[in-house]
C-alpha cells in the first residue's frame, strides 16, 4: 500500500470524527480502532474500560507516553508507576503493536503522538462549530436537548485533559496535526474522501 499506512484521528465530541474514521477505513479496506484499544488495555490490565475511563477523568497529571521508550529499554517491564500510568502506557504499547501489524485508522487515544516517529502516519483533527455539534449530539447520539451543552463540555474537557496529560501539548493546536478538517462545513462523507485521497498521495 503506497502512501500513509496509518491514519490517526483526534476529534471534538459530536463532530462526527468517529464516523469519518469508519468511512475512511471502509473506503481503504483497512481496520478501524477506537474504543477497541481501551477494551484491549482493560483485558490485558485486568480491569474494565469504564474503570480506565474513570481514572482518565480523575487523574490527569502524568506525561505517560514518554515512558514507552523506557519500557522498551527495560525489556518490556513496566517501571514503578501508578495504575493510571501503567494502563495508559499499556494503551500506548497496544497502539504501537496495531500500527506494526499493518495499515489502519486509529481514532483517539493520542495515537498520532504515540506514533509520531513513524513516517507513514497521517495525523488528523476533526472539529465542527458548536451548533452543529449540539445538533448531532441530540439527533444522532440521542442526548436530551437540555443536557447536550453540558455533555459537549464534559467530553471535550476530558479529551483535552487526557491529551495534554499524555503529550504535554494542546489538543486543539493545529500545528500538532497534518490535517485539520471542519466536518460541520465539509460533512463527514467529504472529510472521509479527503483523508482517503491524502493517505494515498504520499510517494
Amino acid at each position: 500500500m503506497k502512501g500513509y499506512h496509518i491514519i490517526t484521528i483526534e476529534r471534538e465530541y459530536a463532530s462526527g470524527g468517529s464516523q469519518v474514521g469508519k468511512l475512511t477505513g471502509e473506503a481503504l479496506g483497512i481496520p478501524v480502532y477506537g474504543r477497541e484499544i481501551l477494551e484491549m488495555a482493560a483485558r490485558e490490565g485486568g480491569t474494565t474500560p469504564e474503570y480506565i475511563e474513570h481514572l482518565e477523568e480523575t487523574d490527569t497529571n502524568s506525561l505517560l507516553y514518554s515512558l514507552v521508550a523506557m519500557a522498551k529499554t527495560a525489556g518490556g517491564q513496566l517501571p514503578q508507576i501508578s495504575q493510571t500510568d501503567q494502563l495508559n502506557l499499556l494503551e500506548g504499547q497496544i497502539i504501537q503493536k496495531l500500527a506494526q501489524q499493518g495499515p489502519c485508522v486509529i481514532v483517539g487515544r493520542c495515537a498520532g503522538w504515540v506514533l509520531r516517529e513513524r513516517q507513514d502516519v497521517l495525523s488528523v483533527f476533526i472539529h465542527a462549530n458548536r451548533q452543529e455539534r449540539l445538533r448531532r449530539a441530540v439527533e444522532e447520539y440521542h442526548i436530551p436537548e437540555e443536557q447536550a451543552a453540558a455533555v459537549l463540555h464534559r467530553f471535550d474537557h476530558r479529551r483535552s485533559n487526557f491529551y495534554h496529560a499524555n503529550t504535554g501539548l494542546n489538543w486543539r493546536e493545529r500545528e500538532g496535526y497534518h490535517m485539520v478538517l471542519d466536518s460541520g462545513l465539509l460533512g463527514v462523507d467529504l472529510c472521509a474522501k479527503l483523508l482517503v485521497t491524502a493517505s494515498q498521495s504520499k510517494e
